[in-house]
């Protein structure tokens, strides 16, 4: 009886649905203006994969997201994230990313 409650339990918590991303995303590489509020990533919500091109917002937190400067660019991904209230530059942070 025991058994076979126990695999029930681990059966139930393994299959959690993950809610969907809020939106697809493109990083289109790394931010190398020389400015006060430059640098990190460049993100685009609209489809552009040039850097610099149209409307781009920074990642704050571009080394919790596994990316490197050996990386090729553009990166395809999926993201959660909200504005960075912290300081004046209108970063945003990522909250959960994944590659599509």
């Amino acid at each position: 009886m025991v058994v076979i409650l126990t695999l029930l339990f681990f059966a139930n918590t393994s299959c959690k649905k993950q809610t969907p991303y809020t939106n697809d995303a493109i990083i289109t590489g790394f931010d190398m203006r020389a400015c006060i509020c430059c640098g990190g990533l460049m993100i685009t919500f609209n489809g552009e994969k040039r850097p610099y091109t149209g409307e781009f917002k920074l990642i704050d937190n571009e080394a919790d997201l596994g990316q490197e400067y050996k990386e090729k660019f553009p990166v395809y991904v999926k993201v959660d994230w909200k504005n960075d209230t912290t300081n004046i530059c209108q970063h945003i942070i990522i909250t959960r990313i994944a590659r599509r």
